[in-house]
């Protein structure tokens, strides 16, 4: 069993170089100021109107494509996106947004129309200091109770662990990167509290984690568990991974 807390890591690295041209601002967020203060600002920058119209399809579908030529998936010409679900507290957009990098971040779950069916997309949309500019990332597939930092950390465990059981299944198969082909919940606890702008402060739930390389399938439960300060514990299941030739 694989244990680990969420924290900020390099990863970020990728993100803010997508706002290194952005002119930093006055900070809007004090994360380590007043509490109260903290909060009503929090509130404020999600008051704000959400991105729409043809900026936001231009963002979202580069982010798609960017994709698409990556793993070498369906490139669609018409996709539809779903809800956007902020993700204001998650450590690293915060921290963009207290930099004065970014104005906010959010969620987009977003299905390909014209492709085979699949678990839909998600594409991480950030709003760039100057309150206009957009620009998205490719932040996984499927369904994931995740945010963007948690789910970044738990990739990076779920690829070890794809990597180690293909390795013993099949030497020959060495796909250049892995990334999920699916992700789905299996499972909330009772106590599981709602998102609070991108993190969830109570509860635990599980997921399988799906990847398919060389026409194999494997799949990896892992289990997260809340620690009450913005960041989570997941545990992955190696007696649970199951793969298929």
């Amino acid at each position: 069993m694989i244990r680990r807390s969420a924290r900020l890591r390099t990863w970020a690295a990728a993100l803010l170089a997508l706002s290194a041209g952005a002119s930093a601002l006055a900070a809007p967020l004090d994360p380590l100021g007043d509490p109260d203060q903290f909060r009503r600002d929090v509130e404020a920058i999600n008051r704000k109107p959400l991105p729409d119209g043809e900026a936001l399809a231009r963002a979202v579908g580069n982010a798609v494509m960017v994709d698409a030529r990556v793993r070498g998936r369906c490139q669609p010409k018409k996709i539809s996106i779903g809800k956007l679900e902020p993700v204001t507290l998650d450590g690293m957009i915060a921290a963009m947004i207290a930099a004065g990098r970014i104005e906010n971040g959010w969620i987009a779950s977003v299905r390909l129309d014209d492709c085979p069916p699949a678990d839909p997309i998600r594409v991480l949309l950030l709003r760039m200091a100057d309150g206009a500019t957009l620009d998205g990332v490719f932040a996984g597939q499927g369904e994931s109770l995740a945010w963007p930092t948690l789910s970044r950390e738990a990739l990076r465990a779920t690829v070890a662990a794809a990597s180690q059981r293909l390795h013993a299944e099949d030497p020959q198969c060495a796909p250049r990167e892995l990334t999920p082909t699916g992700v789905r919940v299996t499972g909330t606890s009772p106590d599981l509290g709602p998102s609070q702008y991108g993190i969830r402060l109570k509860g635990s739930w599980t997921e399988l984690w799906t990847f398919e390389p060389c026409g194999h399938r494997l799949a990896i439960p892992i289990s997260f568990r809340t620690n009450g300060a913005g960041g989570a514990w997941w545990d992955i299941d190696q007696p649970g991974i199951q793969f298929a030739k």
